[in-house]
């Protein structure tokens, strides 16, 4: 059986909305709070099992108005329609005349808000401590640790719960495979951290899991589209010095130097090297403030008073 793994509606204006999803083997998806450790692993590994949707042709009803596209190998899907939407409209997708099953539990429907700022976050060692400078000990904490044992970056959590006042969007553009977009689901509502839509890598098969061939410029690509399909809107970045972020956020500023009001980069080592330095220093001689925290700052609302 065949189900809508992920799906994201964003409505930009009246006149632009959004859809993204993945589609794959698969059944619905209940959010329990105390999953054990051996369900956890169980569920994470069965993840990686997924038979994905491939190049098949879909249709996307939303509020009566047919739209067509197709699947790429990895079972995902993306297309803009010139037509408004709102929480109550109505949305199926089926393949080869049947419906096919939305299991998620997390929101799919996001209206870009009045804020005068969003937000766009990394996730991993950005929000959830990942330990992404060690393959094994990721890999070891994405399958052992359940989502009440995940540990949340204080700094962030605090510098998201400050922004909430504003009511901007949350926007995670992550790395992290679509496998684990129903872990990482839970763990975001486990811990209160605000509900964004989610922009993760394809689905990975398990003898992946150890060596992923994954874009280099999936980050970039999502935020441009965001920042373009947005209107005016101002973004704050949010990311750590373990992967791309700085380089990737970098050639965001480059393109779209007037559409960020702020970024934040988290230290996750003890000491940063020549050349994390040096890409903060890039950063910095583009003109948009930046804040390079260490691993126990804590958060001063000062810093987006100032820019906001």
């Amino acid at each position: 059986m065949y189900v809508v793994w992920q799906l994201i509606i964003i409505n930009f204006n009246s006149k632009h909305t959004y859809i993204e999803g993945s589609i794959c083997s698969g059944k619905h998806h209940n959010r329990k709070e105390n999953v054990g450790k051996l369900t956890h692993f169980a569920n994470t590994i069965k993840s990686y099992f997924k038979t994905p949707y491939s190049k098949q042709n879909i249709n996307i009803n939303l509020n009566n108005q047919n739209y067509y596209t197709q699947t790429d190998e990895n079972g995902g899907f993306s297309i803009s329609v010139n037509q408004d939407c709102d929480r109550s409209s109505k949305i199926t997708i089926s393949g080869n005349n049947q419906m096919l099953d939305i299991v998620q539990s997390y929101p799919f429907f996001f209206k870009i808000s009045e804020s005068n700022f969003d937000v766009i976050s990394d996730i991993d060692d950005t929000i959830l401590v990942s330990h992404t400078l060690n393959h094994f000990k990721r890999i070891v904490t994405t399958l052992l640790q359940t989502t009440q044992k995940r540990k949340t970056v204080p700094y962030t959590e605090s510098l998201l719960e400050y922004t909430q006042q504003y009511k901007p969007n949350y926007f995670y553009v992550s790395r992290s495979e679509r496998n684990l977009f129903n872990l990482l689901c839970d763990t975001i509502s486990y811990h209160n951290l605000p509900k964004g839509a989610l922009f993760l890598t394809p689905l990975l098969k398990w003898n992946q899991l150890l060596k992923p061939n994954k874009s280099k410029s999936h980050k970039f690509h999502i935020i441009s589209r965001l920042i373009e399909q947005s209107g005016n809107k101002s973004y704050v970045l949010i990311g750590d010095d373990t992967q791309h972020d700085m380089q990737v956020y970098l050639e965001v500023i480059k393109k779209y130097r007037s559409r960020i009001k702020l970024v934040f980069i988290r230290q996750v080592g003890p000491i940063r090297t020549e050349f994390q330095q040096k890409s903060c220093d890039a950063l910095i001689a583009e003109g948009v403030p930046i804040n390079y925290f260490n691993p126990f700052d804590k958060f001063n609302p000062d810093l987006l008073k100032n820019v906001i």
